[in-house]
């Protein structure tokens, strides 16, 4: 036989070998990434998805407001600030949007279950995740800023969310500050406390005053001191919560301290225990984000968490608002953080969204 002939069908053989080899590995690989991606359908159908909010009546905003008003004692002797002194300075939109390579999660925590209708926000915490400089940034946004909600007028921001739900909180907050919300995850407090559970504790460095109040909450069941703790779920609960030691600027402190608590106890456990307790988590979970984004986003932004820079900030930041007693109806008034100048504040997020930081 010609030696060409022979070696033509020798290359023949291997060039068949190679694409055999090729195909199984190709029918391999779909049927793994099949599999995957069956568990992850699996474990974000687990989820509670929000696809529309609803808005309440003016009756049920009224009395959502009056619960948090106080009554003036007819000798008070502090400031109570008239509606004229309220400066209301909102733009419509910022200078600059965040480009592609800038992802906000907005993360609401409420005193609610899934299914019931939402309640106030007592805690709205955006996480930012900047693809470009590999930093995370937490940025509280606190409750009791005064703001314009849309076809609701003036009161706190924690309202917003009571009233229509996270398309109201996100509009708000984008006419003030500018900054596009990409997506929503609410979980109750209930929920938060399960989910520190499942990882086991987390630690928190607390004052003295802080753990004298957790002791105070607990009737002293919980023996607490200053210094490092490592926190169940409910006791990581009642420190987010702490406010009458100090303000509501030391609470969303707190509340991000738990927040980077938790990444941390998260990012120290094997691949295998975090499936775990992702897919445990994820019916305490409600979301409005789509599946193929969540998807996305587990591609994108799940590997930063292992080494990202992660920072804290708050907003209204300080120097940029006065605080006190707004007259809020007659002889009644509501302690709020007003006249905030939302431009100086805008510049912060347009920075925490550069490039080149």
């Amino acid at each position: 036989m010609d030696r060409h002939k022979r070696t033509g069908s020798v290359w023949k053989r291997v060039l068949l070998v190679i694409g055999i080899i090729l195909l199984v590995l190709v029918l391999v690989f779909m049927a793994v990434a099949g599999a995957v991606l069956n568990y992850m359908d699996g474990m974000i159908d687990k989820m509670n998805y929000v696809t529309g909010d609803t808005t309440v009546s003016p009756e049920v905003a009224s009395s959502i407001d009056q619960e948090e008003w106080i009554s003036i004692p007819s000798d008070t002797t502090d400031p109570v600030v008239d509606w004229s002194d309220v400066i209301f300075t909102t733009q419509p939109a910022p200078p600059e949007e965040a480009g592609d390579h800038v992802v906000n999660i907005l993360l609401v925590g409420q005193d609610a279950r899934p299914g019931e209708p939402p309640q106030r926000s007592d805690s709205m915490i955006m996480v930012t995740f900047n693809k470009i400089t590999g930093q995370i940034m937490l940025t509280s946004f606190t409750r009791d800023q005064y703001v314009q909600i849309p076809g609701f007028g003036a009161t706190k921001l924690c309202h917003a969310y009571a009233y229509g739900g996270m398309t109201l909180l996100n509009q708000t907050i984008y006419d003030h500050y500018g900054v596009e919300i990409d997506g929503n995850v609410t979980v109750s407090f209930e929920g938060f406390a399960s989910i520190v559970d499942m990882l086991g504790g987390v630690d928190i460095d607390m004052t003295e005053a802080e753990a004298k109040e957790i002791r105070r909450l607990s009737g002293g069941k919980w023996k607490l001191t200053p210094g490092m703790n490592h926190l169940t779920g409910e006791q990581a609960l009642q420190y987010s919560r702490i406010r009458h030691i100090d303000s509501d600027y030391q609470r969303t402190e707190r509340q991000r301290k738990v927040i980077m608590a938790i990444i941390e106890a998260y990012k120290s456990k094997p691949l295998g225990e975090m499936m775990a307790i992702l897919e445990e988590t994820m019916p305490l979970i409600t979301t409005n984000i789509p599946k193929d984004r969540i998807y996305r986003y587990a591609v994108g932004l799940f590997p930063m968490m292992t080494n990202a820079k992660i920072g804290s900030q708050r907003l209204p930041a300080d120097g940029t608002f006065q605080s006190g007693l707004i007259n809020v109806s007659e002889g009644y008034m509501a302690w709020c953080q007003y006249n905030v100048d939302f431009g100086a504040n805008r510049k912060i997020l347009e920075d925490l969204f550069d490039e080149t930081l």
